[in-house]
Formats: C-alpha cells, structure tokens, sequence
C-alpha cells in the first residue's frame, strides 16, 4: 500500500465488526486508524434474549457498551450508515462523510414483523431485547392457551433460537401451573429443524420438541395474521388459531447494501467463502463483508438439489471478522498471509431443565457439513452462560 497509512473502515459493531476492529488495531502499527461506525451505543449477546424473554436476566445483564469492547487505538463513530459510495470508497453517515481504503461490512440484518401483512400488529419477538421485554410482560399476563411460534422467512439468524425459546415456555408454564392448559407449536417455512446441520440433528430436536409435547409443523410459510380472528394463515391456505403468537422476525439485508448493488441473488452480499473478500465490489477501497449480511456459499450439500448456505450466527461472525483482519494486514504490510476462513463453529441449545447442548460444526466438509453433539447437560449449559460472560467481558473500562 506505500508509505501512506492505510485507513480501515468498519460498518457496525456487532459481534463481527468488534472483533475485525480488535484484530486489526493488534495487527497493524498505530498510524494506520481503524474507526468503527455503529448506531448503538449497546452491544447485545442475542444467546440472552431468552433469558430477557424469560425474566431471567435484565436488558443490562447480556449488553455492554460498544466503546467498552473496543481496543483503545480503535475509534468508535456513533452514527447511522446512510450509504455507500463504493467506487470512491465513501461512507455516508449522519454525521458526515468517511473515507477508507477498506471496508468491511458488518451492518447484519434488518429485521421487520410489517414484512408479513398482521404480524407487526398480532405477535410477539424475542428477536429484539425490547421484544424481549414486551413478551416478558405478556407472558406475565398469560393465563393459558396455545402458543404458536412462527418463522415465517429464512434465513435467519440463530437458527437453534426459535426451538430453545419453544421448550423453555414450555417450562416456564409448566412451572406456573399452565402445562395443561397450554399447548406450543411451531410453524416453520423450513423443511426441519437447522436444516444445515444435516438430518440427524433435524430430527433430534424434533425429538427433543416431541418429548415436551410442543407440535412441530414444517414447510408452513406465514403469509398473514389476524389480529381479531387470532389465526396466523398459511401459504398452502390452511391456518392456525393462537392464544399468544411469538415470531421470528422476516430478516433481509440492510437498505444500505441493497441500494448499492450489493445484494447478490439470495438477497444478501456474495463473498469468498475463505477471505470474505466481496465478489465485484470495483472501486477505490477494497470491500469485505461479515457476519449476518453476507451469504456464504457451501461446498456440500445433503441432498443434490438443495444448495446450502452457511448459518448466520455470532461465532462466524466473530470467526470471520478475525479473518478479514488478516487479509487487510496482509494487504497492507505486504506480508502474506495463510489465515482463511475454514466454516467451523458452534451453537448451543438450551432444553430446559437447567440442561443445553453445544453443537459443533464442520461445514465446509465433504459431502456434506458435519454437525457433532452430546445429549444434553448441566455442564454444557455452564458453557453457554460462560460464552455469553466473555463476549461482555471489558477491552477498557
């Protein structure tokens, strides 16, 4: 790159963006600045939200301020991402232009209830920590009654998310005394459970779901909601009554990203599966995408005519971030560099009980991506708790 420092540009501080930031600023000598720009000034671990959900934990228990997770030498923009300009390598912000010579992008999803017509107005999210808090408080008020909970889109992100919150409700109201008067389903647009992670771990959670008597009902895509008749409506024009109705938000890519060209055909941003370099993004500054925003192509598939797609969740986002932090080191340094994304991660499961499950995944594997686990267990819940502790953990007070 010469001898003109080098300026680092990153779009959001979720989990992908903090540790791109924190990487690079370790990688690269001080006059080379990394700004990161973010809206928020909180970071949320979404793996809380259940809990938030459940009155477990408090908003303030699964968040910590962005600036706290950010190295020193990284310097932190609040502000709105308003567009991008990548032929000069611009970023358009609320408070001004930025320029960079890269750019990583790590804006994650938009998520919209309004996406299905009566979903906004009838149901409820665990999805947000305000959602969270507003199910708190109808669950608080909930005398019993069928629960549906309906993912209306995919992808989305956290796929385990919607099946943990399905068995810990059941929990909780069979705790309060409202197990026989309560009955959860679920209605998914997808084919099974984590479709990704292959069959055998589809059908253990069907099992795990069928085990607690919460129905579970595939390849239903909500197309509206009633709101008075309290009935979600189907695609395949069957319906169903609720009580009480949870949904996962419909996700899509930022309107940013949409509206510079970025958006591939799956409606997110193409990378390179290994660099997360973004495929045609010509012009001033070289791009990278992470995290929820992108769509990363896999190599292998379960069945010939079911192309797959790599989960979005906050352990590839972080993975990937580290990545890219890397590539642009190299790329600046002149060095080379052997440090690629190689499609590992995990998930965990909470089943109830005081009990979860860590899955770990290989999915870049051949022929299909490899999904490990063991039945779950108290230690494995400790592990989620511990995962959730360390990623609010203080770069600076």
């Amino acid at each position: 790159m010469g001898a003109t420092p080098s300026r680092t540009l990153i779009l959001g501080g979720g989990f992908g963006g903090i540790a791109a930031a924190n990487a690079l600023r370790r990688l690269l000598p001080p006059e080379h600045p990394v700004t990161v720009v973010e809206r928020n000034t909180a970071f949320h671990v979404g793996a809380g939200k259940t809990w938030v959900m459940l009155g477990e934990k408090t908003p303030e228990q699964i968040s910590r301020p962005v600036a706290d997770l950010l190295d020193r030498g990284v310097a932190l923009v609040p502000g709105v991402v308003q567009g991008l300009d990548l032929a000069r390598g611009a970023v358009a912000t609320d408070h001004g232009e930025l320029r960079g010579d890269f750019l990583v992008l790590a804006l994650g999803a938009e998520l919209d209830l309004a996406g299905v017509p009566g979903l906004s107005e009838a149901a409820q999210t665990f999805y947000t920590v305000d959602g969270a808090l507003r199910l708190r408080a109808a669950l608080e008020s909930f005398g019993g009654g069928d629960v549906a909970i309906v993912i209306p889109r995919a992808p989305f992100k956290c796929p385990p998310a919607p099946y943990e919150a399905a068995m810990l409700l059941q929990q909780a109201l069979a705790s309060r005394g409202l197990g026989e008067k309560s009955h959860v389903s679920i209605y998914t647009v997808e084919g099974a459970p984590m479709a990704t992670a292959g069959p055998e771990m589809g059908q253990l959670i069907r099992d795990e779901l069928s085990r607690r008597g919460i129905a579970f009902h595939p390849q239903k895509k909500a197309v509206r909601a009633d709101v008075a008749a309290r009935r979600v409506v189907f695609e395949d024009g069957s319906d169903a009554a609720f009580d009480l109705l949870i949904a996962v938000p419909p996700h899509e890519a930022p309107k940013v990203v949409r509206e510079a060209g970025l958006a591939g055909p799956s409606g997110w941003i193409p990378v390179d599966p290994r660099t997360l370099r973004v495929a045609g993004a010509a012009g001033a500054a070289e791009v990278y995408a992470v995290g929820d925003v992108t769509s990363v192509p896999l190599p292998g598939r379960f069945r010939p005519d079911a192309p797959l797609a790599l989960p979005k969740a906050g352990v590839f986002a972080e993975a990937q971030g580290k990545i890219v932090a890397h590539q642009i080191a190299a790329r600046v340094l002149g060095t080379a560099t052997g440090e690629t994304f190689d499609g590992t991660g995990y998930c965990f499961l909470e089943v109830g009980g005081g009990k979860a499950m860590r899955a770990e995944g290989r999915f870049f594997e051949l022929p299909h991506p490899v999904m490990q686990r063991r039945p779950p267990d108290e230690a494995q819940l400790r592990d989620k708790r511990e995962w959730v502790a360390r990623q609010l953990r203080p770069v600076r007070s």
